[in-house]
């Protein structure tokens, strides 16, 4: 009888503490909802206008209503509310989100100081050693000196010029592969997956030095891990929006995953810094060195730079291709521009001295990057309090630049949602309906500051890549009567939801 009722005292004591504990849980929801709903309040009376907002989850389902992708929805959504609105991304923080080029180049250039501070998820601190990476880090004299050595040492023109010879033999040995892939697939080619480890071989030169030896073990590993970065950034976003789960054991796999690709991003890359280092005074690992961090700053500064260099350029030379087998006359036109040089000998191979002048392959790779921007949105945070278009935005307020709608604004590009590489012509045939303002509206890949310090090579990559291809081979769709299809995919890059499938026909000399 005793043990009986000692059960049910225990039972009863559970129960009591059970309930006692979902009062706390409700009260704190209740508490919490309060306070964002005054904070909310008094929030939006200083605000840009934006649509109406659900608790907890802010704007998200106006955002991902129809599937769309977020820079599409901001867009349409910007059409009702203004170039300078305000989008909640959870229900605990506004976000401002601009949409033209003068508001572009007020955060990134004439305010700069005031707003090129970084806004980013929580998990993205454990790949980049708690933001202490070039594209993480808020602006400042660490800042300062990353940039400064990254565009002095490694990226600088006598850098990138002396990997040209290099640079060609790689564009050689792809073109072989492609050829040996159609020959034994009916002419079939999936080029995305080789452009990627072209790529992974140019920048490992100048992170290590022009003598690395790149061996096919280490450019697969390193691809490998570059992708499950970009598998990862969909999970970090989610994670990002609703910041309780980083509190519930349950909830804790894109904490895990970072943590073991963090892990094998340090095995794969930690021992090569040193000899790298000692041979090679002009890589990025030197430099990094040189200044005293630790190893794993330095391990992480380097595979943010084929991050960022690595998915940017072998995306966008993909959707180049794409846009080439949808517009013939455009491959026939690179094709003209390509297949003599000055002697009026054909080419068996486009140099990267010869780039310089071919306008229009060069065009056709600025029309590429203007229609799928490679990032087309652009977080920032305000460091200070500061104003915007005379409205006031409190420091700590992140800033969020669609990049897409700049591109895409029928006020200063004409058909805007055509491929029409002539826009960028010298003689402007074709092009925006203010050349002025199409120049400052370019911003694909940043302006002021915080731009992409590897615009210049990727341009090269881009361009020289896309002249041997066309130059070597004539693009076709895989199935006749079925182009490729030009859907996107916005993961830590705008991709190709649906990878490149091409048919190559190799082109006589």
């Amino acid at each position: 009888m005793e043990i009986l009722m000692e059960q049910s005292s225990t039972s009863s004591s559970v129960w009591m503490i059970t309930v006692a504990a979902a009062v706390v849980v409700l009260f704190g929801l209740s508490a919490k909802l309060l306070a964002w709903k005054l904070k909310k309040q008094q929030q939006q009376k200083l605000l840009p206008p934006g649509p109406k907002t659900v608790p907890l989850i802010g704007n998200m389902l106006e955002l991902g209503k129809g599937g769309e992708l977020l820079h599409v929805s901001l867009t349409k959504l910007a059409k009702k509310y203004g170039e300078m609105m305000t989008v909640w991304f959870g229900g605990f923080e506004p976000t401002i989100v601009a949409t033209s080029h003068e508001l572009v180049w007020e955060i990134m250039v004439s305010k700069a100081n005031d707003f090129s501070d970084r806004s980013l998820p929580w998990l993205t601190k454990i790949l980049t050693c708690n933001w202490q990476t070039l594209a993480t880090c808020d602006l400042g004299p660490y800042w300062h000196m990353i940039r400064k050595g990254l565009q002095s040492t490694t990226l600088n023109h006598q850098t990138i010029m002396a990997q040209t010879k290099v640079q060609e033999s790689d564009i050689d040995h792809l073109i072989t592969s492609l050829h040996q892939e159609a020959l034994s697939n009916n002419g079939i080619v999936r080029p995305y997956p080789k452009l990627r480890k072209l790529v992974v071989r140019l920048v490992s030169r100048f992170c290590f030095g022009p003598d690395f030896p790149n061996d096919d073990d280490f450019v697969e590993r390193l691809d490998s891990t570059l992708d499950e970065s970009i598998h990862q950034s969909g999970h970090i976003r989610l994670a990002d929006l609703f910041e309780f789960t980083r509190y519930v054991p349950g909830l804790w796999g894109p904490f895990k995953e970072s943590l073991n690709l963090k892990g094998r991003i340090l095995q794969l890359l930690s021992p090569h810094l040193k000899a790298a280092a000692a041979a090679t005074p002009n890589c990025y690992s030197s430099f990094l060195l040189s200044k005293g961090l630790s190893e794993e700053v330095v391990v992480f500064n380097l595979y943010e730079l084929f991050e960022l260099a690595v998915d940017a350029t072998s995306n966008t030379t993909a959707w180049a291709l794409a846009f080439i087998i949808h517009n013939k006359d455009v491959q026939e036109k690179v094709l003209k521009e390509v297949m003599y040089n000055k002697l009026g000998e054909r080419r068996r191979i486009v140099r990267v001295e010869e780039l310089s002048e071919m306008e229009y392959v060069q065009a056709v790779a600025k029309e590429t990057i203007r229609m799928r921007p490679i990032a087309p949105v652009m977080p920032h945070k305000a460091a200070r309090d500061g104003e915007l278009k005379g409205v006031k935005v409190k420091g700590g307020t992140p800033v969020l630049m669609n990049f897409h709608a700049v591109l895409h604004d029928d006020k200063v590009w004409r058909e805007p949602n055509r491929f029409m590489p002539e826009r960028f012509l010298n003689n402007k045939s074709g092009g925006g309906v203010d050349a002025e303002a199409m120049e400052r509206s370019f911003v694909s890949f940043g302006v002021g500051r915080r731009s992409c310090p590897g615009m210049e090579l990727a341009k090269i990559q881009i361009g020289v890549t896309v002249a041997n291809l066309v130059n070597r081979f004539e693009w076709r769709s895989a199935v006749e009567g079925e182009l490729p299809d030009l859907t996107e995919d916005l993961t830590f890059v705008l991709m190709m939801k649906t990878p490149l499938v091409a048919r190559i026909l190799p082109r006589s000399y």
